[in-house]
């Protein structure tokens, strides 16, 4: 500021605007690496389509399901399902994923919040974590057979770790002095669970639930494979060994499209929101103090 913009009469210069922030361009735009990545994809399947005999290709799986979808005949006595299938994968996911989940914030919140918990489970959970899906899948039809149960325990099995370490990895990072001034403060127990650990801990848990849901549907996917007889993973490996390539992979594709459309149009969202609201305040003392 100069010394005549400082005598009396001469108004001060008004601040620096901020500056707008250029506009993305369109070739860093998420939908354009999106489809950059799809073209290439495509490209690697014609190419092994046209050098390789058993690579069905796209126009061989799309002409296959539609005619699963439409019920119509594969050749002789064998006909298109679809729905069927679809609604059974479906129906143990969400079952599975109803008593996986809350399961999992359950141990979360004791092993984060409780050091006697904390040793007493903490390493089960994390040995269930690092085991692979197959392995679930396996022991899964040894002990259930058959059926649904198999699917739906996987799934329990898939989901339930996932959720409650990431849970727990969040209320640990909570700074510990807030734990600290609440206590001191005394905040009731139960608005110290939710706003303090459970706000806290939302990002987080946001994020290992997301891992949840695409981790219990690959399990599924593999234990309907070698231990069901109904479901997505049954008739993908019912056109497996039937050696209709193009069956096979059009089930496999669908598997594919499904938890890419869940992750892209509902999970990534409530990961997005959670992050935003991390960043407003949890505790306001005025109103749960009365101060």
């Amino acid at each position: 500021m100069t010394l005549v913009n400082q005598l009396p009469g001469h108004p001060a210069p008004a601040a620096d605007a901020p500056r707008a922030r250029p506009p993305k361009r369109w070739t860093h735009r998420p939908w354009f690496v999106n489809g950059i990545s799809l073209v290439f994809v495509l490209a690697v399947w014609q190419y092994f389509t046209v050098t390789n005999s058993r690579v069905p290709g796209l126009d061989e799986v799309l002409a296959f399901m539609v005619t699963e979808v439409t019920g119509g005949s594969h050749g002789g006595m064998t006909t298109g399902e679809f729905w069927s299938p679809l609604w059974i994968s479906l129906l143990r996911y969400m079952v599975g994923l109803a008593i996986g989940l809350p399961l999992g914030a359950m141990l979360g919140v004791l092993i984060g919040a409780s050091p006697r918990c904390r040793a007493l489970m903490g390493d089960t959970v994390l040995v269930l974590l690092v085991l692979p899906s197959v392995i679930w899948a396996f022991a899964a039809s040894l002990w259930f057979g058959f059926g649904s149960s198999a699917p739906i325990v996987a799934v329990v099995l898939a989901a339930a770790p996932f959720t409650a370490f990431n849970l727990r990895s969040g209320i640990a990072a909570i700074d510990p002095g807030l734990t600290e001034m609440t206590r001191s403060f005394r905040v009731p127990r139960m608005r110290r669970l939710v706003h303090l650990l459970l706000g806290g801990a939302l990002p987080s848990a946001i994020a290992g639930t997301r891992l949840a849901f695409i981790t219990s549907w690959n399990s599924l996917l593999i234990v309907e494979w070698f231990g069901a007889t109904s479901g997505v993973g049954w008739r993908a490996r019912f056109w497996y060994d039937a050696l209709r390539y193009p069956g096979f992979v059009a089930w496999v594709l669908l598997f594919v499209v499904i938890i890419t459309l869940l992750d892209a149009l509902v999970l990534q969202g409530w990961e997005r929101r959670a992050r935003r609201w991390q960043h407003q305040p949890t505790l306001t003392f005025g109103e749960d103090l009365n101060i």
